[in-house]
């Protein structure tokens, strides 16, 4: 039952510190609404830091202070499958160590940091057939590609 499986989405997002979900794991809970003002609503109910991708789109976060977006890099899709567990991945991995203190600390540029080499590792594992995430060699690789792109290279 619909109503049953957003209560328990809910309750989950409650006792979470980060949360994240799709657009359309977004569209399925709450048909109709934005997916920022379901990031909102979610983030108060208790998690310092809320994640939405949107594929194609790109993806966004919201924390307590900050609301910031990124867009997907272009890549030619081969294959979705694993792209939001590695999108994850790439979060945890760039938050380790940290502490989950400071979830409710990260700046606007650091979510933009963030989102960019989370977007980078989804972009390497959707550009080939099958589950296969970036290793770090082919993530940093990915994250020069893009930075020379845009302009943002050092």
């Amino acid at each position: 039952e619909h109503g049953a499986a957003v209560a328990r989405v809910e309750r989950c997002v409650a006792l979470s510190d980060l949360v994240k979900a799709s657009d359309e794991d977004l569209a399925w809970l709450y048909p109709g609404e934005e997916p920022h003002t379901v990031a909102a609503r979610w983030l108060g109910l208790g998690p310092a830091l809320v994640l939405v991708t949107r594929g194609a789109t790109g993806s966004f976060a919201l924390g307590r202070e900050h609301l910031v977006e990124a867009g997907a890099l272009p890549v030619a899709v081969a294959d979705t499958v694993g792209a939001g567990d590695s999108f994850m991945s790439a979060v945890l991995d760039a938050l380790a160590g940290r502490g989950r203190d400071a979830l409710g600390t990260l700046g606007a540029e650091d979510l933009d940091g963030l989102l960019r080499r989370a977007s980078a590792a989804a972009a390497v594992t959707v550009s080939r057939a099958g589950s296969w995430p970036p290793d770090r060699d082919e993530l940093e690789a990915a994250l020069r590609e893009e930075a020379l792109r845009s302009g943002r290279a050092r």
